[in-house]
């Protein structure tokens, strides 16, 4: 994979673009030269905008996919309780279908997604290489540089739970390409415990430098707290329960959680619970690929309604029944559907509503589980009672340790549905895939724990591009994950 000219073209475009808009983050309307960009202040604050552009803004990629909400979303459709309209076909179809489609390597899901990491990847990389030689307030850059190594780490964190097997069971196995500069060839693929520790140092390492950032009253940017967030979750996939529990509790106990009636206005406005999550505007609003209209089948009166996402009859009948959180209606458009009611639009007109990416209920139940899963049952039921408390939901009493991480795990799907943790949860807990038509799914699905069909092929051009590159196994030869 040759990214020098190619990043280069990309990253000028997408800094160029950051500053000269005001669509997504708010910049000043000038226009840098690419000597000002990598020697000056000003120019690297238009780069570090225009890699937070680049995550939602490269329509050769399409926006809704491989966005960080995207991303979810497709995690989501992974998943037991969320299906696809079986009369919308695409990529979110195969994704919940596990067609071949899926994960083959010449897909447009395993090339684009592969494409847009490295792309955001390779843009962080240019602010992480040019900022350290730039004459400016040592804070400030410290600020900057945190946040494109944060950046930097999430994509590699997405991308090592796509394209392998879940950390615990695949350390040893081939990872990706780890690139950490921008004048670098083809590399081979790295360890996937090689990897993890890639993505560990640029944590750590962004922890440190955005001990004094503050982004005000915006959420829109990473700062220490998004960190945390994606320490825990990092942790947590390696089994380190003590470092999950940890950063986790950082999280939690700076964010309180939302109210039951913010809960169910739609998701659409951020509150004092959300940790990341960004604003539309009308000139960077996603129309039909909005998440809100994803989930819209016309039952809450969406201007656009892309009628894609539906919970499963057993989801709603059975797991979430006499929940508050069971937000659903039945269908209006397919008789004996569901539809939901948790996500929705702000607003008819501009403004729209805000697009959610983290929040900190996830960290109560990252914090419960890791304590109990090191036999601190009373911490993980306090904490989980919490959570559930607040919701005004069944409350968990048992304190045999099984039985409580079952509960906290039985509370992640209530409380995170439509959420995006899915199919993380699936690959890093090893479970099966069970989807049945008697259940309420289009789909029939049956597939082993640590089947292969959950992670995605190489993607074809970077198996002719890249000499050093190897392909993961093919699903229909090797069914299942081999150690």
């Amino acid at each position: 994979m040759k990214l020098r000219k190619y990043t280069a073209a990309l990253f000028i475009s997408a800094a160029l673009c950051a500053s000269g808009c005001k669509d997504y983050l708010d910049t000043a309307p000038t226009t840098p030269t690419e000597q000002e960009i990598l020697h000056t202040m000003g120019g690297i604050r238009a780069a570090l905008t225009g890699t937070y552009s680049l995550m939602r803004n490269v329509p050769s990629w399409g926006v809704n996919l491989y966005s960080p909400p995207g991303i979810l979303a497709l995690s989501t459709t992974s998943g037991m309780d969320i299906m696809i309209n079986n009369e919308q076909p695409g990529d979110y179809w195969n994704f919940y279908s596990f067609f071949t489609q899926r994960y083959e390597a010449s897909q447009p899901v395993p090339t684009n997604l592969w494409a847009a990491m490295y792309a955001i990847i390779k843009n962080a990389n240019i602010v992480i290489q040019n900022i350290d030689n730039i004459e400016g307030d040592a804070t400030e850059k410290n600020n900057i540089k945190g946040q494109a190594l944060a950046i930097r780490a999430r994509c590699y964190f997405n991308l090592i739970r796509f394209y392998q097997h879940t950390y615990i069971i695949a350390r040893n196995k081939p990872g990706v390409p780890v690139y950490l500069n921008t004048t670098t060839e083809p590399k081979e693929r790295s360890t996937v415990e090689e990897v993890y520790k890639q993505i560990l140092a640029d944590l750590t390492t962004a922890e440190t430098l955005l001990a004094e950032y503050s982004r005000g009253g915006s959420k829109e940017f990473y700062n220490d707290d998004v960190v945390h967030f994606l320490l825990a979750n990092v942790y947590l996939t390696m089994n380190n329960w003590a470092k999950a529990q940890e950063y986790a509790n950082k999280v939690r106990t700076a964010y309180p959680l939302m109210s039951m009636d913010e809960y169910k206005a739609g998701f659409s406005t951020t509150n004092a619970e959300w940790v990341l999550g960004y604003i539309q505007t009308s000139q960077d609003y996603w129309w039909y690929d909005s998440p809100a209209c994803w989930w819209d089948f016309g039952q809450n009166d969406a201007p656009w309604q892309s009628e894609l996402f539906l919970p499963v009859k057993h989801f709603v009948e059975v797991i979430m029944k006499d929940d508050p959180r069971n937000l659903t209606m039945p269908n209006p458009l397919y008789p004996g559907q569901y539809a939901a009611t948790k996500f929705k639009e702000l607003k008819k007109q501009p403004p729209y509503g805000d697009l959610f990416d983290m929040r900190a209920a996830e960290m109560y139940l990252v914090e419960a589980e890791a304590a109990a899963r090191q036999g601190s049952t009373s911490t993980a039921l306090q904490i989980l009672n919490t959570l559930q408390n607040q919701r005004g939901a069944a409350v968990t009493s048992t304190t045999s340790q099984q039985q409580l991480i079952d509960a906290i795990l039985l509370e992640r799907r209530k409380e995170m549905w439509g959420e995006g943790l899915d199919y993380f949860d699936v690959a890093r807990l090893q479970k099966p895939i069970v989807k049945r038509v008697a259940d309420g799914h289009y789909q029939e699905v049956n597939l082993p724990a640590n089947s292969n069909r959950l992670i995605m092929m190489i993607p074809m051009n970077e198996m002719i591009n890249n000499p050093n590159m190897v392909q993961n196994p093919d699903p229909v030869q090797q069914p299942v994950f081999v150690p």
